[in-house]
């Protein structure tokens, strides 16, 4: 799995921290970000390539992880979630199908942003969720593309 990274000041050390561990595990990294920048230039380092498909998912960081949210989610294509917890990491991407994690690099540790990340990137959309469920949630899931479709004005 190809996984690209990146962060402002506020989030480089969390980025460092997660890129590390992540290379151990045998992932494909990319540092979108190896010098500090703003989490506008963070985020869009990050969601760009994600939204071209040039890879498969993207980890965001910034201070708080709000900012580098809001601009990962104005890609098309990109669906980022702002998460605090490895809770909401792994069901974003069983429930939501996220492609870009984001991060607060002034919220979350590095212990829990590496747990965070690995769980993300080892979960699976609609893994363990009960079949009953798996109609509603790609309905839901496929609505979602419907409407950005629909807001960019592309043809069915």
């Amino acid at each position: 799995m190809k996984v690209i990274l990146g962060a402002d000041r506020g989030g480089f050390a969390l980025k460092e921290a997660v890129k590390q561990a992540l290379i151990e595990k045998g992932y494909d990294v990319t540092d979108a970000t190896p010098q500090e920048v703003l989490f506008q230039d963070a985020a869009r380092a990050v969601a760009g390539p994600v939204s071209r498909g040039e890879y498969d998912r993207g980890i965001a960081m910034c201070g708080t992880g709000m900012g580098v949210s809001i601009v990962c989610n104005k890609h098309r294509g990109v669906y980022a979630a702002l998460c605090e917890s490895v809770f909401q990491a792994r069901r974003a991407k069983v429930v939501n199908n996220t492609n870009v994690l984001c991060m607060g690099g002034m919220i979350v540790g590095p212990g829990m942003g590496i747990e965070m990340a690995l769980q993300w990137l080892e979960a699976e959309h609609m893994q363990g969720i009960p079949e009953e469920r798996w109609d509603r949630l790609s309905k839901e899931f496929q609505a979602l593309v419907d409407f950005e479709a629909e807001a960019y004005g592309d043809k069915k």
